[in-house]
């Protein structure tokens, strides 16, 4: 059996927004919550490239896999959407060492966030995680 690994870019712009890396494939898929982009995206792909066989196209080899596994890479505006009703941006703030209002920046999309500042984040809500996963 042949996977293919698939990467899907994930955004957010009043809606969470998800494409495929892989820029010969032309599926856009919108969703209220990043649980219905998933399940959404899917479908939708493997849709798509059905119509791509149908049509004779070109299948590019990672979607010609008889099964995926879907890598998703989230900006920084998606992954503060995903978690804000978690984690308060004051929380990550003092968990990241990122300033709050830099946060809302980010989140609303009038700043992008350098790699080095979504490595900081992400850092920041694995650590808040990690010390509520140690309550017992």
């Amino acid at each position: 059996m042949n996977m293919g690994v698939i990467i899907i870019n994930v955004d957010y712009c009043d809606n969470f927004v998800a494409t495929p890396a892989n820029e010969s494939i032309a599926c856009v898929v919108t969703a209220d919550t990043f649980e219905e982009l998933k399940a959404q995206m899917e479908s939708s792909l493997r849709e798509h490239i059905d119509w791509m066989k149908e049509d004779g196209d070109t299948v590019p080899e990672e979607f010609a896999a008889d099964t995926w596994e879907f890598k998703w890479d989230m900006s920084v505006r998606a992954i503060l959407h995903h978690t804000e009703k978690l984690v308060p941006k004051a929380a990550l703030a003092k968990a990241s060492g990122i300033n709050q209002q830099q946060l809302t920046h980010y989140a609303s999309g009038y700043r992008v966030a350098r790699p080095a500042m979504k490595a900081k984040i992400l850092a920041g809500i694995r650590d808040i995680a990690r010390k509520l996963s140690a309550i017992s």
